[in-house]
């Protein structure tokens, strides 16, 4: 179906940050954005709300280690679904920062990670803005 041949066209409703807070509280993985040296990077990642901010976990050793030790990034989850063409988003922008490990949430409220390794890093995201999207049939 092309959107000349809906009938009744869908509309966005913005979310409020408790909204968005709450959308965040619900779900697990997520992506994370920052900049190298050749532009934006968005990689999944898994993460949990900790007095919200977000908190993600990765090797000491990795890429998104060297680039979030202390820079601005930004972080998004979303949900859609295309049949009916309708969905969210929620979009967070901060700045990361490493996690000293006796300011860590107790484990049962840690993100945990999918991926195989040492994931001892944990980095936090303070949002300065937090903003969300609702799609919504008409």
């Amino acid at each position: 179906m092309t959107n000349d041949e809906r009938w009744f066209p869908n509309h966005l409703k913005e979310l409020g940050e408790p909204e968005c807070l709450e959308l965040l509280a619900e779900h697990h993985v997520g992506r994370v954005a920052y900049c190298d040296d050749l532009g934006p990077v968005v990689l999944p990642v898994n993460y949990a709300v900790d007095q919200g901010t977000i908190l993600i976990q990765t090797s000491p050793h990795s890429t998104l280690a060297s680039r979030l030790r202390t820079a601005p990034a930004s972080f998004q989850i979303d949900e859609f679904d295309e049949y009916t063409q309708t969905g969210w988003s929620v979009l967070v922008r901060g700045s990361a920062a490493y996690v000293d490990p006796t300011d860590l949430p107790a484990d049962e409220d840690r993100p945990h990670t999918w991926a195989e390794g040492q994931r001892s890093l944990h980095i936090r995201i303070t949002p300065h803005e937090i903003s969300g999207r609702r799609l919504l049939p008409a």
